[in-house]
């Protein structure tokens, strides 16, 4: 039955698989848009509105992943995808808070989680078509909803910048 453990009392799984990564290059990878991306949003928000929303983004991308793959995935880029919309957001409701983050930069993430969809798509046809066994094992559907959680959260009052 979906989320059993969830159920059983376990919250920390609808956040834990954000800790987990498949190797050294693909924690690097998200740790380097961390630092790029969590750094300018660290800057203008108070602690607790800065874990509420790495929380909420988490748990919305963790569950939409859950819901469409079963609980065989791990990584903090749906976290990532969703701060990245989060500032996307904020540079246009709210120009006034600076966030410095170029648009080729977004562009960048926006065109490699599209990337990662498309040979996503090839995988699921090839095996569907039993023309090859081409397993991916990308969690797009973190990414996505990830990117839409950082969205609908940049448009709320609560995640303004901090008066100083």
């Amino acid at each position: 039955p979906m989320f059993i453990q969830i159920r059983n009392g376990q919250l920390w799984r609808l956040i834990t698989p954000v800790l987990l990564h498949g190797g050294f290059l693909h924690i690097l990878f998200n740790m380097l848009w961390l630092w790029l991306l969590g750094r300018q949003i660290e800057e203008r928000l108070r602690f607790w509105q800065y874990i509420l929303l790495t929380l909420i983004i988490g748990i919305f991308s963790n569950t939409f992943q859950y819901l469409m793959s079963g609980p065989l995935f791990l990584g903090y880029s749906g976290i990532i995808c969703g701060l990245a919309g989060f500032i996307w957001v904020r540079q246009r409701n709210a120009p006034w808070e600076g966030y410095p983050l170029p648009s080729s930069t977004l562009i960048f993430l926006a065109v490699f989680v599209f990337g990662m969809m498309c040979i996503q798509l090839v995988s699921f046809f090839t095996i569907r078509f039993g023309i090859a066994n081409f397993s991916t094992n990308i969690a797009n559907t973190a990414h996505i909803a990830g990117a839409i959680a950082g969205i609908l959260l940049g448009k709320i009052s609560l995640f303004a910048k901090r008066s100083s």
